[in-house]
């Protein structure tokens, strides 16, 4: 599910790759390439199962964080702005269908909460961007 979330916002927001400067449940130790991570960059991540209601199979509430970090402050903070005005408030997405092999489509997409600074500078003088959001999810 989160290899479809990062290829919707892969498809819909300028500027990313997934697997090479986007990345999908971990930040890699090389690219596809075989290059460290550049500096900047998103992640899909899933810290939480997903929410399920036995009434409807079909159904839930997948929560995934979107992670973005750069050599600035007002770049880390421009990414996450920039896909966080893509995703929040969206309904009826239909999502890739890639891996699973399965369709879902996105009924509603809503974040938790504004993209909020963490990490600002990193060890790495890299500044970071978290923001979580809820897909609500059906099997179609």
């Amino acid at each position: 599910m989160i290899q479809e979330i990062g290829q919707l916002i892969e498809d819909n927001v300028q500027g990313f790759v997934v697997g090479t400067t986007a990345f999908i449940g971990h930040l890699p130790i090389k690219t596809k390439a075989g290059t460290p991570p550049p500096a900047r960059y998103w992640l899909v991540l899933e810290n939480t199962p997903a929410g399920v209601n036995g009434d409807l199979p079909d159904y839930q509430e997948k929560e995934v964080q979107i992670w973005n970090a750069a050599p600035s402050y007002m770049a880390a903070r421009a990414d996450a702005y920039l896909i966080y005005k893509f995703l929040h408030g969206q309904a009826g997405w239909a999502l890739p269908v890639l891996t699973s092999g399965e369709a879902w489509k996105a009924n509603v997409i809503t974040a938790v909460a504004s993209p909020a600074p963490i990490l600002n500078p990193d060890d790495k003088k890299v500044f970071n961007f978290s923001t979580n959001y809820i897909f609500r999810i059906t099997r179609l």
